[in-house]
């Protein structure tokens, strides 16, 4: 008798159904990007979750070289400074949430609207559970950004085309500066623009200066007359003059990007660049998945500058994956009398 109702048992046991932890997901999503920063953010779940388990955090996506961010690296205190947090105990920051009557949606609504073009990241702490299944054990990564859509935008009457000086510099995983010149066509009715980005390298006339540099070094104009190394980092975009365009491979490169830019009023043009992947033959490094996001407005003087970040999905060194990458933008309009042979962008 007691073996039966031990095997009983062990069936009963055998054939409770599992119920795997719940699996996040961010409804309208396609190719990384969400369509309307103004618009409420739904986060799906597999399966009904128990929401006393349920803590979410959106937060600017900037890890480190080895894909860690802040709080990850040791720290667990380390503030990301979230736009917005949900917590069963401490309740919402930032916004609301509104979880549906069947536990298997939560829907955002941000008190201000994030920003348009960085990487951003919804994060679920561990711990979530199905309600009466498993729980989480680790923390769970959305990436998203926000693009500028062109199709119902203002236009872009204040966006001039032409060339730009570009300088990119990079922060994580590596600091460096990416100096561009850039070539760009904008139609002025829908904001879509097609730009031909391409190396700014510094002009090597050693005679420039006087007396002539000399073991190497190159003649800076800007904002002094000084002999300095070719890899000299650009203090601002109004250096222009001591470079040039190098399209020319192994050192110099060349890329086309897409994108839009748009009128937001006061004379400020949204612009951003589809992601486009630059490859640099020598030294071997590329970034894959480039976004420039930035701001361009007049300053006192009439010339339109720009100030912004950007993002990569990938920067290589070699063979060496570090990861994502991010960092800062300036840029410049340069009138054409003063612009270089910056290559135009090939017809559409």
């Amino acid at each position: 008798m007691r073996w039966w109702l031990a095997c009983t048992f062990a069936i009963v046991v055998a054939c409770q159904r599992y119920v795997s932890p719940p699996v996040p997901s961010i409804d309208g999503v396609h190719d990384g990007l969400l369509d309307d920063p103004a618009q409420p953010i739904t986060l799906r779940f597999t399966h009904a979750i128990d929401p006393a388990t349920l803590r979410v955090k959106i937060v600017a996506f900037h890890p480190d070289s080895s894909g860690l961010l802040a709080d990850e690296t040791g720290d667990p205190t380390v503030d990301l400074h979230p736009f917005f947090a949900h917590d069963p105990v401490d309740g919402d920051s930032g916004g609301s949430a509104q979880l549906s009557d069947d536990a298997t949606s939560l829907a955002i609504t941000l008190r201000a609207r994030l920003p348009v073009g960085p990487k951003l990241a919804i994060l679920i702490e561990p711990g979530l559970a199905s309600i009466g299944g498993e729980t989480t054990a680790v923390r769970k990564r959305l990436l998203f950004a926000y693009g500028i859509d062109c199709k119902n935008g203002t236009g872009a009457a204040s966006f001039a085309s032409g060339a730009y000086f570009f300088l990119l510099d990079v922060e994580q995983p590596i600091g460096t500066q990416i100096k561009l010149f850039a070539n760009i066509e904008v139609d002025p009715k829908t904001g879509v623009f097609r730009g031909q980005f391409t190396r700014a390298g510094r002009l090597a006339d050693p005679n420039r200066c006087t007396p002539a540099c000399t073991d190497g070094n190159v003649c800076q104009t800007i904002p002094s007359r000084m002999c300095v190394v070719p890899s000299t980092r650009a203090g601002s975009t109004d250096e222009f003059p001591d470079f040039f365009a190098d399209p020319n491979p192994p050192i110099g490169y060349t890329l086309t990007a897409t994108g839009c830019a748009l009128d937001e009023g006061a004379g400020q043009v949204a612009f951003t660049t589809a992601p486009a992947d630059l490859v640099v033959q020598q030294p071997p490094v590329s970034v894959n998945g480039l976004v420039i996001i930035a701001s361009f407005a007049a300053d006192a003087s009439g010339v339109l500058r720009a100030t912004g970040g950007i993002t990569g999905d990938d920067i290589v060194f070699g063979t060496s994956h570090l990861g994502s990458g991010h960092g800062t933008v300036a840029a410049r309009f340069i009138p054409a009398d003063q612009a270089p042979n910056v290559p135009a962008p090939p017809a559409k």
